[in-house]
């Protein structure tokens, strides 16, 4: 994964990816362990955790705070991290579920799954139920910030 950076913005560490990139075979033992460690122990590296927040300009000409969305730059290695453990634990456990579970209406962290597509389907399933009901109750709940209160190490056993 080192051997195939592109060009993306730094985190806090200030390693650049040409430099993560040329470095590779001198690093890629010891990042490894890393990686490796960090999935055996369920714990993160603190420098890792950390971010640069970059405000962006959802207008053109932003004149207030809420003309702008926060991104979180983190670095590198906390990203090529995240790309590993979806890649291996997350969508192998959405293609192999236990038959009980089904995933029909999960969008997040799938390969083909949109807000657009969740939304689309959200709007055709209360369009269906207003067919036949007079009213339809639809109760969402965002979990977004929920794996910031979990205790990763008992999520992944």
């Amino acid at each position: 994964m080192l051997d195939t950076l592109r060009p993306t913005a730094a985190g806090l560490d200030g390693l650049p990816a040409w430099f993560l990139r040329v470095a590779a075979p001198a690093i890629y033992k010891s990042t490894t362990h890393t990686f490796n460690m960090s999935l055996s122990t369920s714990t993160v590296p603190q420098q890792w955790k950390e971010a640069r927040i970059k405000p962006i300009s959802k207008v053109a000409v932003p004149v207030q705070h809420s003309d702008f969305r926060p991104i979180s730059v983190t670095p590198i290695l906390t990203r090529i991290m995240q790309r590993v453990v979806v890649r291996e634990f997350l969508y192998p456990s959405f293609l192999t579920h236990p038959p009980s579970l089904t995933f029909l209406d999960q969008y997040a962290f799938r390969p083909t799954g949109s807000t657009t597509a969740a939304v689309i389907s959200m709007l055709h399933t209360i369009s269906t139920l207003l067919q036949t009901n007079p009213f339809v109750i639809v109760i969402s709940l965002d979990f977004s910030k929920a794996f910031d209160t979990v205790r990763h190490s008992t999520l992944l056993a």
